[in-house]
Order: C-alpha cells, then sequence, then structure tokens
C-alpha cells in the first residue's frame, strides 16, 4: 500500500498515530509530538491534550505556537530561498570542491538497504553517545521505505564507494531530512556541502519546496543547525508547549531545582534523557530571552 503521508507510513509500520486539533501526533522518545515535515502549530486545550495522553502510553505532549518575537528559544530550522552565490566564498569554496570529488544520485530502497550499512557504521564513529543500528535493523527501516513516493533517498559516493546518504520525507508542503548520514571520509571530500546545495537546488530552486531540519534540540548541543545557516537556513521561531502526565510533571517540578547537578552525570544514557526533560522545561519556563 502506497502511503499519502508521514502518518500513514507510521501507521502501516505499526505505530501508535492519533489526531487531534487537525494534526497527527506520533510517539518519539516517550513524547507526542507533530507527525509533519514541516512546522505546524496547531490550537489544542490542555484538557485535549490531556485526554490524548491517557490514551497513550507517551510521558508527555510537546507542541509549538507561531511567533514573530526573535528572542523566543525555540525555533526550527526552514530554508524557503537558496542562491549559492548568497554563501560565502569559503563556502562556495568547498562546494565546488564536494561536488568535484562526489558524485550525488538518487536511489532506491532495494539498494540503500543492500549496500548502505557500513556507510551507516562509520558515520557514527564521530558520535560519542550514539551507536549504529544492527544490520537487521537497518535494512528493515530502510526496505520499510520502498514504494512510498514521500521518501527521496540520495546518496553520495566517492569513485564507487559510498561515503553518504541523505533520506529526505516529502509531503505538499515541504521536505524535512528525515535521515543523514556522511562517513569521515566523506566529511574530509565536503560531502555536508556538496550534498546540501544539491538537496536545496534540486527542491527549493527546482521544486519550490522549503527545506527544514526540524527543531532546536533539546538532546545535545548541536553543530548542525550553524552549518545549515551558511545555506541560507533561517530560524523560525516558535513558543514551546508541554503538557505532561501527573505523575511526570510532580517528577520535573522535583528534580528541575537540580538540573545543573544533574547535567554533570548525562554521560549516564538514563540521565542524559532526564537532562534534556530538564533543559525542555527551563525552556518554557523562560520562553523568551532577556533583551539586553
Amino acid at each position: 500500500m502506497t502511503v499519502s503521508n508521514y502518518a500513514e507510513y507510521l501507521a502501516a509500520q505499526g505505530e501508535s498515530v492519533a489526531k487531534l486539533g487537525g494534526v497527527y501526533w506520533m510517539r518519539y522518545h516517550g513524547a507526542l509530538i507533530p507527525a509533519n515535515a514541516m512546522p505546524v502549530y496547531p490550537e489544542i486545550a490542555e484538557d485535549d491534550a490531556n485526554a490524548l495522553l491517557r490514551r497513550s502510553s507517551s510521558l508527555f505532549v510537546r507542541y509549538t505556537k507561531r511567533t514573530t518575537n526573535t528572542h523566543a528559544q525555540w525555533w526550527y530550522m526552514v530554508c524557503r530561498q537558496y542562491r549559492v552565490g548568497d554563501t560565502s566564498a569559503n563556502t562556495r569554496s568547498k562546494i565546488h570542491r564536494g561536488l568535484r570529488r562526489l558524485t550525488i544520485t538518487k536511489t532506491t530502497a532495494a539498494w540503500l538497504a543492500h549496500n548502505g550499512y557500513e556507510c551507516h557504521v562509520e558515520s557514527y564513529e564521530r558520535y560519542k553517545n550514539a551507536k549504529p543500528q544492527s544490520r537487521r535493523e537497518f535494512e528493515k527501516f530502510i526496505l520499510s521505505l520502498a514504494g512510498h513516493s514521500i521518501f527521496d533517498l540520495w546518496i553520495c559516493r566517492k569513485q564507487l564507494k559510498l561515503v553518504g546518504y541523505v533520506i529526505c520525507l516529502h509531503e505538499n508542503d515541504g521536505i524535512f531530512m528525515h535521515t543523514i548520514d556522511l562517513t569521515p571520509e566523506g566529511l574530509h571530500d565536503y560531502a555536508a556541502y556538496a550534498m546540501l546545495h544539491h538537496l536545496l537546488e534540486y527542491y527549493v530552486n527546482g521544486l519550490l519546496l522549503p527545506v527544514t531540519n526540524g527543531s532546536r534540540s533539546i538532546s545535545h548541543e548541536t553543530e548542525m543547525q550553524d552549518f545549515l545557516q551558511k545555506f541560507n537556513f533561517q530560524r523560525e521561531y516558535a513558543e514551546l508547549h508541554v503538557v505532561y502526565r501527573p505523575v511526570v510533571k510532580v517528577l520535573v517540578n522535583m528534580l528541575y531545582p537540580l538540573r545543573k547537578v544533574l547535567r554533570m552525570l548525562d554521560w549516564v544514557p538514563q540521565m542524559r534523557n532526564i537532562c534534556a526533560v530538564l533543559f525542555q522545561e527551563e525552556i518554557t519556563r523562560t520562553q523568551y530571552r532577556e533583551i539586553s
């Protein structure tokens, strides 16, 4: 069965999907968040959010409301216009070097499932607190994308060697860069620059569709969003709202004053998750930066 949106894909994979406020919701690391490629800003009442929590096993519902306040501490990274001539001379040089050394093409799920696992494993060499999927998990996920037009699979090769791939979720209103795996060798040859330039030329300039890599991360610091700004990705600001399950709210209130101490233990996987929730809570409590 071919699906027409991400929510249908998740449901077809046996994932729990709910609908509230005209938006489909999915489970993500214990939370319920909108299942959309592009940012959405649902209007939902707290009572409805609590009812949704009671019907699920999630810990909290997270959603956003649109704001034009550029001092907000929550944002999505979106590129709506792209001209390579507007990038810096250094960025253009790296794009051109990457395009000379590498080949970027679309591929099929079957090809990537068969040929992509070593690339997936190598791409995790630069991560401290993450590990790659097993070969079985990797192949199962990639093959689940087969036949669904909402997914575009792009590969980056140095001669015949696969050094990176990007999976894009393609819905009517935009493109979400769902998965990005680039090996250290690929990064050395400017695969990130070449791949991103190619995607923006294809989607933003060719199909007139915006491209996003999602919202600010609560789980770790990332240099990715600084990198995206080199390509005219802009912060689109939003107000962050979280509705907790009652027992979770009690725990968050108890641990919140200890958040700075707990961060020193974030090398422990379980503690890292707790610190992420407390950082999220800190954003909601101090929604806007003070203007100096």
